[in-house]
């Protein structure tokens, strides 16, 4: 059972399909977005259907996602309060690792927002070395004016990011240099996190040297991600920038650069990702929650000089005080894991638990109008949220 609006990842099987399912909210006839990205590079396709109690198939086409990393949504207008079902598996059979997100656009939300991905977790540093990723969940974050020089090759394409700023209605322009001689076409396209794209055609930069722009009215602070690849499948060098408004502050003079934080938005280790045992500090999968937390180490280990909270939440299902306790030893064990298995230094990480009432997340509804505890949302709840421990947020939580 999936919470909504809480993004997991998993991998197909050699031995067929998986199922999942979901229930809408009480919310009539919203609208539900279901979004995969297939991650593993020379794949077949991942393929999606969702299907009702009674088998019948939700919608006309099946919901496919290629090995080229674009996200793949699926939009379908559902009835309030009604369980449903996913299945999920690869054309050909092969093992593919994926992510999965059922979003409610309509679902009111309070608390401070969390990231389902360590690269929409992460900050965008200037002069930090940006590498490019294989599929849209993993795409290098850019910084705004910031200069990135790459190359593509052997017919694969790559992915970044980028994170508009605070101005309103603003225009953004992408700028790119193919800058190899006698190659066809550098070509360059910018997806919402649903994978729609955001300009007509392809930005297109031809091995004359001379830049090639797209110019994109965006909202703010929202991700985008851009997606590079060469028209021939030849070996190019190229550079990317993006340049957006100047954010200025309440006064009228620019913002002051403050050192930015190693997890710009707090990254979400949900049950979907890490799971232990019901009230137990004990990993359900060991393995599978060393695989979560791999880019999150590489990122910690990449970054010595930064504290790092680890925050244990809970579902309201309990006793508030044994909830502190519990959350907090979880927080715990992912602290162990991370030092135990990638080194991580152990006075670099700081745990707390917060139950359910300190919790200042967004959170799964997991209660409903008569007080009933809904399991569905409260598995969005059961996590653990590592953060900069710099971050204001954090700050607050330490000093409470």
């Amino acid at each position: 059972m999936l919470p909504l609006n809480t993004k997991l990842t998993g991998k197909t099987t050699q031995d067929g399909g998986l199922w999942y399912a979901f229930t809408t909210s009480s919310t009539e006839n919203a609208t539900y977005r279901i979004t995969t990205v297939n991650k593993t590079l020379d794949t077949s396709d991942l393929c999606l259907s969702i299907y009702n109690a009674y088998g019948e198939k939700m919608h006309s086409y099946t919901l496919d996602a290629n090995q080229a990393g674009r996200a793949s949504t699926l939009d379908l207008e559902l009835p309030a309060s009604t369980t449903y079902y996913i299945y999920i598996w690869a054309e050909k059979g092969d093992i593919i690792s994926y992510s999965l997100i059922i979003r409610d656009p309509e679902e009111q939300k309070s608390g401070y927002s969390t990231a389902g991905s360590v690269s929409e977790s992460v900050g965008a540093v200037a002069g930090q070395e940006i590498l490019a990723g294989t599929n849209q969940d993993e795409g290098g974050m850019i910084p705004l004016e910031t200069e990135v020089s790459g190359k593509v090759s052997d017919g694969r394409g790559q992915w970044y990011a980028f994170t508009t700023n605070s101005v309103e209605n603003a225009t953004y322009e992408v700028t790119t240099v193919n800058k190899t001689p006698g190659t066809g076409d550098f070509c360059l396209r910018v997806y919402n996190m649903y994978g729609e794209t955001m300009h007509w055609y392809s930005l297109n930069a031809n091995q004359s040297g001379e830049a090639a722009m797209e110019s994109m009215q965006l909202s703010p602070k929202t991700t985008y991600y851009i997606y590079v690849w060469a028209d021939k499948k030849d070996t190019i060098q190229y550079t990317l920038k993006i340049h957006g408004p100047e954010e200025q502050s309440a006064a009228g003079s620019v913002t002051v650069e403050e050192e930015p934080l190693v997890f710009e938005t707090p990254f979400e280790l949900n049950s979907t990702q890490v799971m232990f045992k019901a009230e137990s500090d004990a990993f359900l999968d060991e393995a599978a929650a060393k695989e979560a937390l791999k880019p999150v180490a590489e990122v910690i280990l990449a970054h010595p000089d930064h504290p790092i909270l680890l925050a244990g939440t809970t579902a309201t299902d309990g006793d508030q005080q044994a909830r502190v306790d519990l959350s907090n030893r979880r927080a715990a064990a992912v602290k162990n894991l991370l030092v135990s298995a990638f080194g991580i230094p152990e006075d670099q990480l700081t745990t707390i638990g917060l139950g359910f009432e300190a919790d200042p997340f967004v959170r799964g509804q997991d209660r409903d109008a008569n007080g009933k505890f809904v399991e569905s949302e409260g598995a969005k709840n059961r996590r653990v949220i590592v953060m900069d421990a710099n971050d204001p947020i954090a700050q607050e939580l330490l000093g409470a």
